[in-house]
């Protein structure tokens, strides 16, 4: 028990040193949380941090989605939607443990991602781009 608590310790505040990826010296990213939904088409409830595998923003000076995991989750296939345009990414990654980028248009409207993992959990997160 123990020794799970102080790995889960130390993950929570290795995400949070590694967070800083995600600015830039002269903007401010658009976080982007990320939360599992209990049912396709449902609406994503909340989770506590420390049971989210992945923290994500958007950097405008790039155009691109950053995303940290926490740990390995294997084969994950990632879906980022544009809702307003249509536009569609989709890759399929070794989500090993650390940093992870995904280039998208930068066009403005809503953003989905979504993170599929090999035990069929989804973790979805939404963003708007103006």
């Amino acid at each position: 028990m123990k020794r799970n608590l102080c790995f889960s310790l130390i993950a929570i505040v290795a995400a949070a040193i590694c967070s800083p990826i995600c600015f830039a010296d002269d903007e401010t990213p658009t976080p982007i949380t990320i939360n599992i939904p209990d049912n396709p088409g449902d609406t994503p409830v909340l989770r506590s941090p420390a049971l989210i595998p992945i923290e994500a923003c958007y950097n405008s000076g790039i155009s691109t989605i950053l995303a940290y995991f926490i740990y390995d989750l294997g084969r994950v296939s990632v879906e980022i939607e544009n809702q307003t345009t249509g536009d569609f990414v989709q890759v399929v990654i070794n989500g090993t443990q650390g940093d992870h980028s995904f280039l998208i248009s930068g066009d403005s409207g809503v953003y989905e991602i979504s993170f599929k993992l090999p035990n069929q959990i989804v973790y979805v997160g939404t963003f708007e781009i103006e």
